[in-house]
């Protein structure tokens, strides 16, 4: 790339579960362990289960949703399912990692814009918003329930560039998920698969050496 064509990277977007939180599936396998059922099945039910993404889109409840699974797991597999353990193993991924919140602010002393995009419930709300994750650290926080679409959605990442005010080449993102990464790259950001905070600052501090030097730009 000639210095005519380098392109500013000014802001960086995570995903919330599974990238600055721990991997928010590691209950759910286990807790279908316990059951005898094939590891994935809960797992399976909120990753791509259309119920799921109705909870995600906000056009119905967790709730609902648990009361949904239980049945479902009960007819397919023959075992009764406690809708309070299940909830828990859906919750147990609710612990942020440190070093991502250290990297959230080294990017931003750097002068780049952070956002956070993530598919989640409505009820999930209360707990990001409790002060466990520093909200103020964050330009932008966009929650697929509130929006009424979900990664990996064109419309959710162009929502994310209006609100950011920038073009999708001066925006990268970050997922846990290939599938919403895909979605990023398909709008034409700059899409980076997490694995781990380590692999993840490493991918991040090279593509914004990559390009011009990062600057504060103001209330675009």
């Amino acid at each position: 790339m000639t210095p005519e064509q380098a392109v500013t990277v000014r802001a960086v977007v995570f995903d919330l579960g599974g990238v600055l939180t721990t991997d928010p599936f590691a209950g759910m396998v286990a807790y279908a362990e316990d059951l005898g059922i094939p590891s994935s099945s809960i797992a399976d039910a909120v990753r791509t289960g259309p119920q799921f993404q109705d909870v995600e889109t906000g056009r119905s409840t967790m709730r609902d949703f648990l009361k949904w699974l239980c049945v479902d797991i009960e007819t397919r597999y023959g075992v009764r399912v406690d809708i309070r353990r299940l909830a828990a193993a859906l919750a147990a991924g609710q612990q942020v990692r440190p070093e991502m919140l250290v990297l959230v602010r080294d990017l931003r002393a750097a002068g780049a814009r952070i956002g956070l995009l993530t598919n989640n419930a409505r009820e999930a709300k209360s707990w990001w918003e409790s002060g466990v994750l520093p909200l103020e650290e964050f330009d932008v926080v966009l929650d697929s329930s509130d929006l009424g679409v979900r990664k990996p959605d064109p419309e959710a990442f162009r929502i994310t560039l209006d609100r950011l005010g920038l073009e999708p080449a001066e925006v990268a993102f970050v997922d846990d998920l290939a599938v919403n990464v895909d979605g990023a790259r398909a709008v034409g950001l700059h899409g980076l698969v997490f694995e781990d905070p380590a692999q993840c600052r490493a991918e991040l501090t090279a593509l914004l050496d990559r390009s011009a030097p990062v600057t504060t730009t103001g209330n675009q």
